[in-house]
């Protein structure tokens, strides 16, 4: 297996609004690779968050990559306003469109890197046919757009098996829920090399961003 370099994608919904300017600031002066944006529709899932005109506001703010995950059902309806937005990677749920694959290929053909992502009950198996056509597999270790869970770990033995069917292909796998200084190591080892932080994180960016990487490290 190869190893990947490791990527700090921390959420952007745990920011504190109120003060993004200089939180993305921190974030950028710590060095993160991603800025993980999730984009909820109150349909998919519970909870309604951000949408274009927010990306395009982050985007106007930073230079780091935006990493946009779409919670939202018939993402295909979305793609062009994301992408025209800002995206730098746009991923969809496995479980949100019978079209998937039309997504993907709408995504890359705007230059933009595509991703699907699977909810903790989703079989890896599932996106098998998809290998060659996405460039970032996101693994939810929680149920997507709930608060308060704890990290599944079950997702580590997942995380195995998606980065053995990737095999040398050049695909980022990425995880997501719960992630903190413990639960950060396992997946590393199990082959994820993206990580999505974001309560943790934001708690004390400078610290707990350099907390994950010392994990990591060992």
């Amino acid at each position: 297996m190869t190893v990947r370099e490791m990527k700090l994608s921390p959420s952007i919904f745990a920011a504190d609004l109120g003060e993004l300017k200089s939180q993305i600031k921190e974030l950028e002066d710590s060095g993160v690779e991603l800025l993980h944006v999730d984009v909820m529709d109150g349909h998919f899932v519970e909870r309604m968050a951000f949408g274009a005109d927010h990306i395009r506001a982050l985007k106007s703010m930073t230079d780091i990559p935006l990493d946009v995950h779409l919670m939202i059902e018939r993402p295909e309806v979305h793609i062009d306003s994301i992408a025209d937005a800002g995206a730098d990677i746009i991923t969809i749920h496995q479980e949100s469109t019978a079209r998937v694959l039309s997504c993907l290929h709408k995504i890359r053909n705007r230059g933009i890197r595509a991703g699907i992502v699977l909810s903790p009950g989703t079989p890896e198996e599932t996106i098998k046919y998809l290998l060659d056509d996405i460039d970032m597999i996101l693994l939810m270790s929680v149920n997507p757009g709930e608060g308060g869970q704890h990290f599944l770990s079950s997702t580590v033995e997942k995380i195995k098996n998606v980065r053995a069917m990737i095999g040398d292909r050049d695909i980022d796998l990425e995880v997501d829920g719960s992630i903190d200084h413990e639960t950060i190591r396992p997946c590393y080892e199990a082959g994820a090399n993206v990580f999505v932080s974001g309560g943790y994180l934001f708690k004390n960016i400078k610290e707990n961003t350099e907390a994950l990487r010392k994990a990591v490290r060992g």
